[in-house]
Order: structure tokens, then sequence, then C-alpha cells
């Protein structure tokens, strides 16, 4: 291990395990009583960690801002409590990437699933180091075809019914001219990966969506009519954070959590974090994005997991629990005889009637995977989380309800 890696390694935010005391038990009462977290089995612990979310973007974790995004010190801890130096570790809903950069920085090899080609896209950057020479070259090549544009085609964004209600004219033609550029650059595939990712970080920037939901709002103020300085500001962080990577064995595959597992090798743990029953779609959050890669995002929505919004019909959770169940018991197969799953779930509550999501799953459950641990994971006041500040009160943010987590181990 080099001197960078383990000073990054040294200077990763911890995560504090502890019980669950008699304060934090009546400062989430409900969460606790409806949840039913107490008769899951084991006793009940409480992680949190106080790290800001500047420092849970060190190395690359900050490359691409992905709402709902899994918190890189509890990838941390469950890779070093239940694998070893070399193991393999399975991520199926790997998001952006979270738990593949971990397990890489950790030493261990993993292998990341998503549904998204964006997920895919961004994870897989974030574990790829490059040659910053190569990459430099490569920014080099954008900024002149930029600089000195041919005539430029009017973009058709697929799956986008209304491009200028989210775009300024402006902004639409900038952006093809940065695509069509990354396109012409004359260098290996994890370089213009790497361009690709930087020009789809700033599509939402620049557009006239806001920034601060990940469900798609109007906020026109923010709009920016040139995304150059914004693309190649991007480019330089990403390129700072990559360039630094160590080298190891992480696979990146685009492949549903549903799909049939092909794969031979069995792991010691599995880390799954999925969308919330009252959750968004993640195809409509990155629509904006999906639609710059000409991808239609109605066509990732088909195989993804069925759940709701939070206004959404509380019988629907039936549907979410059933592809839950068929998904992690497939996951099983991958596992090793007293393997362990760790699955970050979070119940819900619409209008006003709680849902125990994860009382009913793991109801269904108990036939492939035993209870091993149970833990309420708390917040931060200021963590940027869509779906956390959907399921908290006024402004007691975190009261309301909390992520659990609970690790399972094959039966």
């Amino acid at each position: 291990m080099s001197h960078t890696e383990k000073q990054i390694l040294k200077d990763f935010p911890t995560l504090s395990v502890g019980p669950l005391t008699d304060d934090i038990e009546k400062k989430y009462k409900l969460l606790i009583q409806e949840s039913g977290i107490k008769y899951f089995g084991p006793d009940v612990e409480v992680w949190t960690s106080e790290a800001s979310n500047k420092a849970l973007s060190y190395s690359s974790h900050g490359i691409f801002r992905y709402f709902g995004k899994f918190p890189p010190p509890i990838a941390r801890y469950l890779i070093e409590t239940f694998t070893q130096t070399g193991d393999l570790v399975i991520d199926p809903m790997c998001g952006s990437g979270t738990t593949g950069l971990e397990a890489l920085l950790l030493g261990r090899r993993a292998k990341c699933f998503d549904v998204s080609p964006l997920a895919t896209l961004v994870s897989r950057v974030k574990i790829t180091p490059i040659n910053r020479k190569e990459a430099e070259n490569a920014i080099k090549q954008v900024r002149k075809f930029v600089e000195f544009p041919k005539k430029n085609q009017k973009p058709e964004l697929i799956g986008l019914r209304n491009s200028s209600h989210w775009f300024l004219e402006e902004t639409m033609d900038s952006l093809e001219l940065i695509r069509l550029a990354i396109k012409q650059v004359k260098t290996r595939s994890s370089v213009r990966d790497f361009l690709n990712v930087a020009f789809l970080g700033v599509v939402r920037r620049v557009s006239r969506a806001t920034t601060q939901q990940g469900r798609l709002f109007l906020d026109v103020e923010t709009a920016e009519k040139d995304a150059s300085p914004f693309f190649f500001k991007k480019a330089g962080e990403i390129l700072d954070s990559v360039t630094l990577l160590p080298k190891g064995e992480v696979n990146v595959l685009q492949r549903s959590i549903l799909g049939t597992n092909t794969e031979r090798e069995k792991t010691p743990l599995v880390i799954c974090h999925p969308p919330y029953f009252n959750s968004y779609k993640y195809s409509g959050v990155n629509s904006l994005e999906l639609a710059w890669m000409n991808i239609d995002h109605a066509n990732i929505r088909k195989n993804e997991i069925r759940e709701s919004f939070k206004v959404g019909k509380p019988e629907k959770v039936e549907e979410y629990v059933e592809d839950m169940r068929a998904g992690l018991e497939n996951l099983s197969n991958l596992l090793q005889k007293n393997g362990h799953l760790a699955l970050m779930i979070g119940d819900t509550v619409i209008r006003g009637k709680y849902i125990p999501v994860t009382r009913m799953l793991l109801a269904r459950l108990q036939s492939t995977y035993k209870i091993e641990r149970a833990v309420v994971r708390i917040p931060k006041f200021t963590e940027a989380s869509w779906a956390a500040s959907q399921r908290r009160k006024g402004k007691e943010v975190g009261i309301n309800l909390c992520d659990l987590i609970v690790v399972l181990k094959k039966q």
C-alpha cells in the first residue's frame, strides 16, 4: 500500500457503533415501536457518523452528486468486519459505487451491479486509476474543439419530451458541443469514460432544474448558458482524485438484482442498499443525464424495483416487498456458507400511516437468512439525502425516521 493510500485510510471518517440507549429510544420512539426492530432477535445497535459531506467526499467519492448515496463509513465498517484482505465483496445495487471504492481502498476485490447505465458508468470511473498526462491531453483536445467549433447540429434528447423546459437553448448548444468533442477525442476508453462523467456531472448544474432535491423541479435562476467552464472545472476535480487511485480488481456490470446469477465465485459479504419504498425512481431522477447519454429513462424503469413515491398508495408496498424478497433470495446464491448479507433499508410513513417495510420483508426471508445484527442508523443533521429529508418531521431533522441496517447470515 502506497503512502497516499495509507493517508486516505488514516483520514477516513469513522463510524460510531454503540448500543440503543434509553435516550435514543425515547427520541426515536415511533421508529423503535412500529418497526419492531427490538424483536428482530439480537440487541439493537446504533450507528452514527459525524463527518461532513465534504469529509465523506474523500478520494473519488465526490466525483458525481448522487442522491440517496450509500454512506462510505458504513461500507468500510462492513467490509472490515466481515471480510479479509483479498476477499470478494458484491454490491448488486451499487448506485454511485461507494462499496466498490471502499473495497478497492481496503485491498478487497469487488463486483458491482446496477440496472442504470449511468450508475455503472460513474461507478466504473470512481474505481479506475487513469494516467494524468493522457487525461490532460484528452481535456486539451476537448478544449480546442470547443474553442474553435464547427457548425453544430441541434441535439436530440431521447426520453425528454420538452427539452426546452429543462434547458436554455444556449445551454443545449454548449452541452452538445462538449458531447461531440468527447466523442472525437483520440484516447483510451477509460479516459473517455472519465470525460463523460465530468460532462454528465454538470448537466443538471447548468440546466433549469434545481440541484437541491433529487426530483426534478424548475429553478430557472440557476441555469447557465455556457456549460464549458463548469465542465473543465469538474474534469479537473475528478482528475485530481482518480489519478491517485490504487490498482485493484473491481468489476462493474449492468445487471438487475432480479436477473440470473452467473457468478461462479461465492462471496463472504453482499452489501445491498436499495431504493426505499417512499423514495423516487432513480431513472426519473437522472432523466436529464440519461437523455444526454442517448438513453430513454423509461426503458430503465422497467427493470427497477417496484416502489412508490411518498404520496403513493401504501398498498403498493406489497409489490416492493415481493421484488426485494425475490432479489435478496436470489443473492443468497452468491454467498458462501455462513456468508453475510448487509441490508440498509428504510420504513416510511404515508399519510400518517406507518408502513413497516423492513419487518414485512424480513418475515419473508426467514427460510433463507437468520438475523445476526439489527441497527438503527441515525443520519447526520446536514446529510444530503432527499429520501431521508422526506422522512423527517418539520425542523427536527432526522427525528421522524432513520435508516435500518440488518446483517443477515445465510442459513
